[in-house]
């Protein structure tokens, strides 16, 4: 498993011009400070924007910034446990080929033993003994056809220290605030203003594996919406599938029909300017209706995320990094916000930092 994580992870492109980079988890949070909701800069965020060596502009990723990929195994405890005991006929030759040795074991002269039974049961018991030791988390499921099949999910985590709003053209209405208005002929009429950035900001896409060396389906994340696609094994593409808006009305962007990959394995995402939002294709990309917001992307940086992968392995009994029971918001609370913002409307200079991942569903299911 831990080998088609890194063999499939993806190979992401920052977008040209990019100015906020990705960045550690552990640094971020060297420069937060925490309460039961938020975790806050400990510098105001335009004293931080106004420092180009701040953590904010994070880092080049290639090789320093870890990607965190969440792997969820989607086979039971009772299949492994009936594998393991499908596999106890194997330990016959190994009883007849070390009997002698295991006699001379302290674990077994410590007990004395008065029949063949009892010494093969500790034969068999130490074998499953030594082979629980040594087996990896995420053994291959082997078929009665002999066959090794895998079948679990794996989200790949991207963080950055802070997303960039979109600048729109508002008309200043006084009391009423600030409402979006269209550019004639590219022209704004009003005044350009920037809304919705936020100090840290999670990214992700995911993989689905069932029985196979290659993933049978992916999602990609932008924004509030997502893309479904599944995987052609013959000319080594993802296929388009269909989309889903998580949230909000006018969200309803345009996805390619293909996903290409890289070395015939690592599917290549483009990440927004800016707002860091994962395409599946360079170019122009109109993701809200109303108003008009695009994320423009491209071939800027190459980030290849296998480079330095952290996995976080979601079972019962691995322990899992501090930071991932954090069940708060990723950044400051929300600021200088349209009159509207009374009212439910999240119209904010700056907004909301964004949930971590253990708030986030997982886009597939065993």
């Amino acid at each position: 498993v831990r080998r088609l994580v890194r063999d499939w992870a993806p190979l992401v492109w920052l977008a040209p011009g990019e100015r906020f980079l990705p960045l550690g988890v552990t640094e971020f949070l060297d420069n937060v400070q925490s309460d039961q909701y938020y975790l806050r800069t400990r510098i105001d965020v335009e004293s931080l924007l106004q420092n180009r060596s701040s953590f904010l502009y994070g880092r080049r990723p290639a090789g320093t910034v870890p990607v965190y990929a969440l792997v969820k195994n989607c086979i039971s405890k009772d299949t492994r446990l009936r594998t393991a005991r499908n596999n106890t006929p194997m330990l016959k030759a190994f009883e007849e080929r070390n009997a002698f040795t295991l006699l001379q074991d302290p674990f077994l002269t410590q007990r004395p033993t008065n029949s063949i039974n009892d010494l093969r049961a500790q034969i068999i018991s130490r074998e499953q003994m030594r082979q629980a030791a040594t087996v990896p988390r995420f053994e291959k499921v082997r078929e009665e056809n002999g066959c090794q099949k895998v079948h679990f999910h794996v989200t790949y985590w991207m963080f950055y220290p802070f997303s960039e709003g979109k600048t729109i053209c508002v008309l200043d209405l006084g009391f009423f605030g600030s409402w979006p208005i269209p550019t004639i002929a590219g022209m704004c009429i009003g005044t350009l203003k920037e809304y919705g950035s936020h100090i840290g900001d999670w990214e992700h896409m995911s993989l689905y594996f069932k029985d196979n060396e290659y993933p049978l389906a992916m999602y990609v994340s932008a924004h509030d919406v997502g893309a479904f696609y599944q995987y052609d094994p013959r000319n080594g593409t993802f296929v388009y599938e269909r989309q889903e808006t998580r949230k909000g009305l006018f969200q309803k962007p345009t996805f390619p029909e293909k996903v290409y990959t890289a070395g015939d394995s690592h599917p290549i995402l483009f990440s927004a300017r800016g707002s860091h939002g994962l395409w599946t294709a360079p170019g122009k990309h109109k993701f809200v209706r109303v108003p008009r917001l695009y994320d423009e992307s491209g071939f800027g940086t190459a980030w290849p995320t296998w480079k330095r992968l952290e996995l976080l392995l979601e079972e019962d009994n691995e322990p899992l990094p501090g930071w991932m029971t954090f069940k708060g918001k990723w950044g400051n609370p929300s600021s200088n916000c349209h009159p509207l913002a009374r009212l439910g409307f999240n119209i904010c200079e700056f907004v909301d930092g964004p949930t971590g991942i253990p708030m986030k569903k997982f886009n597939f299911r065993c």
